[in-house]
């Protein structure tokens, strides 16, 4: 497992655990839909933008549909849910705040938006800079950050469009390798503006 692989099954972990058993979850950008394996018996439902991915899922039985974010209406408008999740996602579509209100409209009564906004002024992107290192591998993939969310400007940018933050948990990174994770978590807690990679959100 690289590392990017473990980052993602820890908040993974962490997301589930704010998921109770048999809840209906629609997730936005739902890639290969991996997050299932770590939920409680779900109703789920897949939105992404790879046609392949949808086609692999929906072969799968899994109810899914490809969507392109930037352009089209979230589907399955007969259904509301109980979480919608938008994991690493807001990030990358030209309007956040649109798609950020479209998905509250399908929550049901109770229901909350669990959203990852990535903390990219992190040290070690910081490091990157000082050493005149592009933070990605490749600079020009069409799948780039197009807003960026430091931990303060994020939770501005959710306050400000009328979201209330009911839980908030710092996600540490998995590098590198030579540092113990128990002291990068610790680290992650103390001192989040530095060494979050990640802010994990219930808002609604």
């Amino acid at each position: 497992m690289n590392t990017h692989e473990e980052f993602v099954e820890r908040k993974f972990k962490k997301v589930s655990e704010l998921i109770p058993e048999k809840s209906k979850i629609l997730d936005i950008g739902c890639n290969d839909g991996k997050i299932i394996s770590f939920l409680k018996n779900p109703i789920y439902f897949g939105i992404d933008g790879d046609a392949k991915l949808i086609s692999n899922l929906s072969k799968q039985g899994i109810k899914s549909k490809e969507v392109d974010l930037n352009k089209d209406e979230l589907p399955f408008k007969s259904e509301k849910f109980d979480f919608i999740l938008l994991l690493d996602i807001l990030e990358h579509v030209v309007n956040p705040k649109k798609l950020l209100l479209d998905a509250k409209e399908k929550l049901n009564s109770s229901g909350k938006l669990i959203i990852t906004l990535p903390n990219d002024y992190h040290i070690l992107n910081k490091i990157r800079f000082v050493l005149n290192k592009h933070l990605t591998e490749d600079p020009f993939a069409p799948y780039g950050h197009l807003h960026y969310f430091p931990i303060k400007s994020g939770e501005y940018f959710l306050l400000k469009n009328n979201f209330k933050i009911f839980k908030k948990i710092y996600l540490a990174p998995v590098k590198p390798k030579i540092i113990p994770q128990s002291v990068k978590d610790a680290l992650t807690s103390l001192f989040p503006q530095a060494f979050a990679r990640d802010t994990l959100y219930v808002i609604g």
